[in-house]
């Protein structure tokens, strides 16, 4: 009997020290699923974006400077890249196969007018934002993954900088300056190339041409179009600085990392463009009227 008195209980039952490990095993099993992974990256993306706008109107403005330099790198590491986009798109899309259809309908009047709503509203977002995700966003998540790697971020600590100050707020501000800029830039892109290939092709007065896009553009498309680049620049500049400081170590975790970024920030263009434009024509019901 005596024997038996330190024994374990009989038929299965589990001890309490027992229950307690299943319980920290489910806990530990649900930490480690990718839901759960999205869930809190999603959550720390937010609380960045909310740190991002807190310390960029509060002084010290000493990270002002390193973002003018952020904003020039990345309007002049995607102008040549999404000059080239959006002309084949306007060339392809709008000309020779939209604009022989109007021909055909006799309508070619109208080209202008709806190239510019649809480009302005559609296709310039779109491949701006793709081009500037590709690029600037990638760029960032792949600087500031490298000095993650190089234990930079680790040396800053130690000298006391403050690392979000210094590396995150200027590039979160650059995006958000240069995506609204190289919009912009393609709208104008896109309508210099439009009318210079445009009016020979259609065999349109060039003067019909112009009268047609003149009728059609209304400031409001051109302010919603400022407010959206402005949403995508941002999302591009907190998911890019995110993903480039939670990078996996060795550079196998930054290319993880880059790729991430690029199929999140892809993602969040489209989803942004098409809840803007919902909203927009929605509030604004009268843009949706072709006047040209």
């Amino acid at each position: 009997m005596e024997g038996r008195t330190g024994a374990a209980p009989v038929g299965g039952g589990a001890t309490p020290e027992r229950a307690l490990n299943r319980r920290v095993t489910a806990s530990e099993l649900l930490l480690a699923s990718g839901t759960f992974a999205s869930l809190r990256s999603a959550g720390e993306m937010g609380a960045l974006a909310v740190r991002s706008v807190t310390v960029m109107v509060r002084p010290p403005y000493s990270w002002f400077r390193e973002g003018v330099v952020e904003t020039s790198k990345a309007c002049r590491r995607c102008l040549i890249p999404l000059a080239i986009s959006v002309s084949v798109f306007i060339v392809a899309l709008s000309i020779l196969v939209f604009g022989n259809l109007l021909h055909e309908l006799g309508a070619t009047d109208r080209q202008a007018g709806g190239m510019w709503i649809a480009f302005t509203r559609e296709v310039c977002v779109w491949v701006t934002g793709m081009v500037f995700a590709g690029v600037a966003g990638s760029a960032i998540t792949a600087d500031l993954g490298a000095r993650k790697i190089r234990e930079e971020l680790d040396a800053l600590a130690v000298l006391g900088v403050d690392r979000f100050r210094t590396l995150v707020v200027p590039r979160v501000f650059a995006t958000t300056i240069a995506a609204p800029v190289l919009g912009m830039l393609a709208t104008t892109i896109v309508t210099g190339v439009n009318y210079a290939i445009a009016p020979g092709h259609l065999g349109l007065p060039p003067s019909v041409w112009r009268d047609s896009l003149i009728g059609d553009i209304i400031p409001l498309d051109l302010y919603s179009a400022l407010i959206k680049y402005t949403i995508i620049g941002f999302f591009v500049g907190v998911v890019a600085t995110h993903k480039g400081l939670t990078s996996q170590p060795g550079a196998e975790g930054v290319g993880r990392a880059v790729n991430q970024t690029v199929v999140i920030t892809f993602f969040g263009v489209w989803l942004i463009n098409t809840l803007f434009n919902l909203a927009y024509l929605t509030a604004f019901p009268q843009t949706a009227i072709l006047r040209g």
